[in-house]
C-alpha cells in the first residue's frame, strides 16, 4: 500500500488487530514496512534550497514531531514530478562540512508530502528509514518509537 493511499491508518489498524503482533501487544516496525511501501526514491544533497511549498520530512518531521535532534541541513520532500521541473535549477553537492546550513536534503517521493494528511505522514515518514539506518543509528528508532506509540508499533533494530 501507498503512504499517501486514503485509508492507510484505519487498513493498517485493522491488519495490527487481526494479523501480527509481538507478545506484549506492539507489532513490530518490519510488519509495518512490510505493509507500507516507502515513499523515499531518492534523497540528494543541495545548496541554497527554497524550501517554500516543501513538506519536512525525515529527520527533519521526527525532530518537530519527536525527541529526535535533527542535523543543521533540513529535509525536505518533493514529488518526482516536481523533482523533475527544479533539478536542472538547483546545485546539487556531494560532499559538505557537517555544520554548514546552506546545504538541505531532499527526499524525492513518488507523489506530494503536502497531499499526506498529517496521521498519514507519520506512517510515510517511519517507513522511509531503510533497516541500516535504524540500526546505525539507535536515535532514530527512539523517535520512530514515539511517533507510532499510538499505532502501537516498535522499531527495534535487533528485529531486523
Amino acid at each position: 500500500m501507498m503512504a499517501n493511499h486514503p485509508d492507510l491508518v484505519r487498513r493498517l489498524l485493522q491488519h495490527f488487530s487481526e494479523e501480527y503482533t509481538l507478545n506484549d501487544g506492539r507489532t513490530p516496525w518490519r510488519v509495518l514496512r512490510s505493509r507500507v511501501s516507502s515513499p523515499r526514491l531518492a534523497d540528494v544533497s543541495v545548496k541554497n534550497f527554497d524550501p517554500a511549498g516543501c513538506a519536512e520530512v525525515g529527520d527533519s518531521f521526527l525532530d518537530k514531531h519527536t525527541m529526535l535532534a535533527d542535523r543543521p541541513q533540513r529535509t525536505y520532500g518533493v514529488s518526482l514530478e516536481r523533482w523533475g521541473q527544479i533539478s536542472s535549477s538547483i546545485t546539487e553537492v556531494k560532499t559538505f562540512a557537517f555544520r554548514d546550513a546552506t546545504i538541505s536534503r531532499i527526499q524525492i517521493w513518488p507523489f506530494d508530502p503536502l497531499s499526506v494528511v498529517p496521521e498519514a505522514m507519520k506512517i510515510a515518514v517511519a517507513v522511509s528509514y531503510t533497516t541500516l539506518e535504524l540500526i546505525r543509528e539507535p536515535r532514530i528508532v527512539g523517535a520512530i518509537n514515539d511517533l507510532l506509540r499510538e499505532y502501537n508499533v516498535q522499531a527495534d533494530p535487533d528485529e531486523h
